[in-house]
């Protein structure tokens, strides 16, 4: 699983794209979910917002700010 960090240099989640797998942790809760191809997960922590989509079986993309107030 690859690391997927965000704006901020944290790990936002770890995910594999082969299966859309992907896992987020965070204060020792651990939440999974599968992405399908062209899907996208919508990860909020401490005023970043990262939104991460699904290409393909081997990528995905991710964008990542800071909220809007």
């Amino acid at each position: 699983m690859e690391e997927i960090r965000d704006c901020n240099g944290r790990i936002a989640c770890k995910g594999d794209a082969t299966t859309g797998l992907v896992e987020v942790a965070y204060k020792r809760c651990k939440t999974s979910t599968q992405i399908p191809v062209g899907g996208t997960l919508r990860i909020e922590r401490e005023g970043v917002v990262t939104l991460v989509t699904r290409l393909n079986d081997s990528a995905f993309h991710v964008e990542s700010g800071v909220c809007a107030a």
